[in-house]
């Protein structure tokens, strides 16, 4: 199958106009029941046909006893039935003329022998017949481009620019409902379950040439194709960052990956080896995962490794500069006219030094001034502001104390006045971290100094992200900066 072939069937499967779901059901806990709820609950806009012999309607929708009964033509079949019942099912796709199917059903390679027969036998079917199958023992697709959620769970990302392709289904959902829970977007999400027929490498190739795309996420725990998979990646990054977390670094977890899916799981470091000439970015946990999908999705690329840092204290600043140089990143030393500038506005304590110590100095207005002092610096490509946002916790924590020590509660609207005006400040601050990003094209990661967790703040200047800890800013940095020096690698001569 050439790859306009097979591209034209991704575009039917992520972009559907009419899907049909054999197996549907109104029976909480089934997976006919659960899929239906997804598409139907998800918004997709196009026509929606449920199969099912025994129901005159599902979910009040007029459902049919095969899909050769359906008046239109389909684009999708989402499959829910026993794997005993598939190939028959997909001979009857084929037979309608549908091109791709989304195949939940388990029961198949994962299981032993006789299911591995069974999941050959199926994938000779659809073969032979033009049809193009994600599956089997997935948990589905998203499309937020094509108003499509086909998973088990009813959980609806915002559209955004990252694919996300993964060969466990239940992780997979959770790094989507830390994105939720993050603000960021996700455009696509391709649970691969076995992989007999379609595999990570066709939906890398095809996410790579879609133009809602910015970033491809990728959870594997092995390729059966280590050779045509390199060269896919080697194809896509030149273009678009690829982040990868490969699961098996212990025997354990080897053992287990080829347990769960049947992955042929390889040697951890043969996998290493192969991302690091591809060029894709490979990271260690799930977190790292997201944070540096996002960064890469939202912020500029540093066009090398060198940093700049300003500190509320001057504590993090260390922090942060025993971290930068752990993961080979730079710190330039301040140049005399930034020394001279800020001689003028910090007290004469302050250290002189990249990191910058403002001394706990809490004016917006030197904040901003640094801020803008950093960023368009010649000699630095990126820069971590520590400490300067989160202080609204703080700012409520001192209402609380204060109305224990008086033995009274303040007024509303005191509270919000005060609450509003911090709000305010770090607001103005922010959307100058995106201003100042869009300007100099250097990406700006925010530590904040009270709340938790990755954060994507949107402003009239692009996208701000916050971090919860030092490491994880250095982190983020130091993979885009690898990622920059393997794009530069491309064209040394």
């Amino acid at each position: 199958m050439g790859d306009a072939d097979l591209y034209r069937r991704l575009d039917a499967m992520f972009f559907p106009r009419a899907v049909a779901v054999i197996g549907a059901s109104e029976i909480p806990g089934k997976w006919g029941f659960m899929i239906i709820t997804a598409i139907m609950s998800g918004g997709f806009q196009g026509s929606l046909y449920p199969v099912n012999p025994k129901k005159e309607t599902i979910m009040g929708i007029k459902a049919y006893p095969t899909v050769a009964a359906i008046p239109e033509t389909v684009d999708l079949a989402v499959i829910t039935i026993p794997a005993a019942h598939v190939p028959q099912a997909l001979q009857d796709c084929i037979a309608k003329g549908i091109p791709s199917v989304v195949l939940i059903s388990s029961g198949f390679r994962e299981t032993g022998a006789e299911g591995a027969v069974l999941e050959a036998e199926v994938t000779r079917i659809a073969t032979a017949g033009g049809l193009t199958y994600i599956g089997p023992n997935t948990m589905g697709i998203i499309s937020t481009h094509g108003h499509l959620t086909a998973i088990g769970v009813p959980i609806f990302p915002n559209p955004g620019a990252l694919a996300i392709i993964s060969q466990s289904g239940n992780l997979g959902m959770q790094i989507i409902q830390w994105a939720i829970h993050r603000g960021m977007g996700v455009g696509f999400y391709a649970g691969t379950g076995n992989e007999a027929q379609l595999k990570a490498r066709d939906l890398l190739a095809y996410f790579g040439t879609r133009p809602e795309v910015k970033a491809v996420a990728l959870y594997l725990e092995g390729v059966d194709n280590g050779r045509a998979f390199m060269e896919t990646a080697r194809a896509v990054t030149r273009t678009k960052p690829v982040v990868a977390l490969k699961t098996g670094r212990s025997a354990t977890g080897s053992k287990a990956a080829q347990s769960h899916s049947g992955s042929m799981a390889g040697s951890y470091a043969t996998y290493s080896a192969m991302f690091k000439q591809a060029g894709i970015i490979q990271v260690s946990t799930p977190s790292e995962l997201l944070n540096v999908s996002a960064a890469l999705t939202h912020l500029p690329i540093p066009r090398s490794n060198r940093v700049g840092i300003m500190s509320l204290g001057g504590g993090w600043g260390v922090i942060t500069a025993d971290e930068c140089e752990t993961r080979g990143l730079k710190l330039p030393t301040l140049s005399p006219a930034i020394i001279e500038d800020l001689n003028r506005r910090i007290p004469p304590y302050w250290n002189r030094t990249n990191p910058i110590d403002l001394v706990g100095e809490a004016s917006p207005e030197l904040h901003l001034h640094t801020l803008d002092l950093l960023a368009h610096w010649d000699e630095v490509d990126a820069v971590i502001v520590l400490g300067v946002v989160g202080r609204l916790a703080i700012t409520e924590a001192f209402i609380t104390s204060q109305e224990k020590i008086l033995g009274r509660v303040f007024s509303r609207e005191l509270k919000l006045s005060v609450i509003k005006d911090q709000i305010q400040v770090e607001n103005r601050f922010i959307s100058e971290i995106a201003r100042q990003q869009r300007e100099t094209g250097k990406p700006i990661l925010a530590v904040s100094l009270s709340e938790g967790g990755q954060t994507l703040n949107d402003t009239d200047y692009g996208t701000a992200m916050c971090l919860s800890s030092p490491e994880e800013a250095v982190t983020i940095i130091a993979y885009m900066a690898g990622y920059q020096a393997y794009l530069n690698s491309l064209i040394t001569p």
